[in-house]
C-alpha cells in the first residue's frame, strides 16, 4: 500500500512542474507522459514513443534504449520523411547532414547544450541531449493540444494512460530484447540530493526516491543515467532555486564541456550571441543549459565556430573568403571596408543595365526570366520616356523597338533602319539614358537608365 501511495505522489509532483504538451523520456526509462502521470520501464525493446496524424500529417516517432540504458537508436518520421538519431548523428533520408539543417519539412540546429527538431508541418519539436554511447534526455513539444487520438508511450491528452497497458500497446515486435520489472535498493546518492531538494519537493521529497533508485539501480558506474535525473529535478525546482548552485557537487554530476573558448552555465541563452548574429532574439522560453562566449564576446561563426572575440573584430565574409577589420575589397564599381563584421561601401560606379535578348530578359537588379514572344511590350518607362519592344510572330525574336520621347518617336526597325559604320545603334538622350540596340544577326536591346530615375522606372 505505501508504494502505491508514493507512485501515487511522484506522478503528481513531476506533473506539476512540466507544461501537459511536454511529453520526456529520460535516464535509463522514465517516461512522462503528456497526460503528466510518469512511470518507469526498463528495457532495450523498440518503443512506439508517441504516435498521431493530424490535418492529414502523420507523425511516428521510436525509441530503443540499449544495455547501458540510454537512447541509442531514435527515429522520426514525418510526412514520410525519416530522421534517425544514432551515434551522435543525425540521419535524414539515410544521409548524415549538419547543423543547422534546413529542409522543406523541417528543421534541425542547436539549442544550448541539446539539439532540436522543429517541424514546419505540425504544432511540434523534438529536444535531445547526446552524451558519449547515447541520448541521456529527450523531450517531445506540442505547441497545441491535438483533438486526434494518439498512442505511444507518451499516451495522450487528458487521459490517465495504465501503465502496463501504455507499455503493451507500445512496444515493437523484437524476438531478442527484454522488458522487466523495476527493482531499486536503498541509494544514498538519491537520498541526500533529495533531502536538499525538501523546500521544493516538500513533503513529496521520499516519493521520488522510489523513482530515482529505481532508474539508478544496476547503473550506478554510468555518469549520465543518474545525472539526467537529477537534472530534471532541479528544472522542476524552478529558475530561481538555489538548488542550481549546489546540486553537482552533491551528486557529484560533471558539467558538461563545451569546446574552444566556450564556456558552460546551467541557465544562458539557446542562441549565443555570434559574428553573424550579435543580437540573437530571445524568449524565456530560450533560457536553457548553454555554451557561452566570456562577457563581452560573441561567437566566431565564421571561422571554427568554437573561439569567441570581440564584436568589433569579426571578420566580413565576401565569397567564402574571410577579411578582417580594416580590410578593404575592391571591385570595379565599389569599394568596400570591412569594419567589425560589416562592409561598409562606396556607392556603385558601374551603371545598371535591363538586357533583352531573344525571349531572355535580365533586369536592372539582376533577375533572370523569358518571357513569351508575338507580344508588344513596355520595356521600361520613365516619366517623360516610353521604350516599348515587338516580337516577331514567326520566331522567338525581337521585330520592333520604340523609342518615345514626349511626342517624338524614333523608329528601330530592322527593316526600315540602316547602318553601315556598325551592327549596333546608339542613342544618347540629355537626360543621361543610353539605349543600345543590336541590329544583327537578330535585333537585341541593351538599356542603361540615368542615376537621377533609380526608383522611378517601371515596365
Amino acid at each position: 500500500m505505501t508504494s502505491q501511495r508514493w507512485m501515487l505522489a511522484v506522478c503528481f509532483s513531476l506533473a506539476s512542474g512540466t507544461t501537459p504538451d511536454t511529453c520526456r523520456t529520460f535516464g535509463s526509462g522514465i517516461v512522462q507522459p503528456f497526460n503528466g502521470s510518469s512511470y518507469y520501464v526498463r528495457s532495450n525493446c523498440p518503443f512506439t514513443l508517441t504516435r498521431f496524424t493530424h490535418n492529414r500529417v502523420e507523425c511516428d516517432i521510436t525509441m530503443r534504449r540499449g544495455d547501458s540504458g540510454l537512447l541509442v537508436q531514435v527515429e522520426i518520421i514525418i510526412n514520410k520523411i525519416r530522421t534517425v538519431l544514432q551515434n551522435g548523428s543525425v540521419l535524414v533520408e539515410k544521409t548524415s547532414v549538419s547543423l543547422p539543417y534546413d529542409h522543406t519539412y523541417q528543421h534541425v540546429f542547436q539549442y544550448g547544450i541539446y539539439t532540436k527538431l522543429r517541424s514546419l508541418l505540425l504544432p511540434l519539436s523534438v529536444t535531445w541531449h547526446n552524451v558519449p554511447g547515447g541520448i541521456d534526455t529527450l523531450w517531445v513539444e506540442l505547441d497545441q493540444e491535438l483533438s486526434t487520438d494518439m498512442t505511444g508511450l507518451c499516451g495522450q491528452y487528458n487521459v490517465s494512460g495504465n501503465k502496463q497497458q501504455l507499455i503493451a500497446q507500445s512496444v515493437l515486435t523484437d524476438d531478442t530484447c527484454q522488458t522487466r520489472d523495476p527493482v531499486s535498493t536503498i541509494n544514498s546518492t538519491c537520498r541526500q540530493f533529495l533531502s536538499m531538494a525538501l523546500d521544493c519537493l516538500q513533503t513529496r521529497t521520499p516519493l521520488y526516491i522510489q523513482l530515482c533508485e529505481e532508474n539508478i539501480y544496476n547503473y550506478g558506474n554510468s555518469k549520465y543515467i543518474g545525472c539526467a535525473f537529477f537534472k530534471e529535478v532541479v528544472q522542476l525546482c524552478g529558475n530561481t532555486s538555489y538548488v542550481w548552485s549546489t546540486w553537482r557537487t552533491v551528486t557529484r554530476c560533471v558539467p558538461p564541456t563545451c569546446p574552444g573558448d566556450l564556456v558552460y552555465v546551467e541557465q544562458g541563452p539557446a542562441f549565443v550571441p555570434s559574428c553573424s548574429n550579435p543580437s540573437p532574439r530571445l524568449t524565456n522560453q530560450d533560457l536553457t543549459s548553454s555554451c557561452v562566449c566570456p562577457r563581452g564576446t560573441v561567437l566566431n561563426d565564421r571561422a571554427d565556430a568554437v573561439h569567441c572575440v570581440n564584436a568589433s573584430s569579426c571578420p566580413c565574409v565576401f565569397s567564402g573568403r574571410n577579411y578582417r577589420t580594416g580590410d578593404v575589397h575592391k571591385t570595379k564599381c565599389q569599394s568596400c571596408l570591412c569594419d567589425g563584421g560589416r562592409w561598409h561601401c562606396s556607392e556603385n560606379t558601374c551603371p545598371t543595365r535591363c538586357l533583352i535578348e531573344g525571349q531572355f530578359v535580365t533586369t536592372f537588379d539582376g533577375k533572370q526570366y523569358v518571357i513569351p514572344g508575338k507580344c508588344t511590350y513596355v520595356a521600361s518607362q520613365g516619366l517623360n520616356w516610353t521604350i516599348s519592344i515587338q516580337f516577331s510572330e514567326r520566331e522567338a525574336s525581337l521585330k520592333t523597338v520604340v523609342l518615345q520621347l514626349f511626342q517624338v518617336q524614333s523608329f528601330y526597325d530592322k527593316r526600315t533602319y540602316q547602318t553601315n559604320s556598325s551592327m549596333y545603334v546608339l542613342v544618347q538622350t540629355s537626360f543621361g539614358m543610353k539605349l543600345q540596340v543590336q541590329m544583327s544577326p537578330e535585333i537585341q536591346l541593351y538599356i542603361t537608365p540615368p542615376k537621377s530615375y533609380i526608383g522611378m522606372i517601371s515596365g
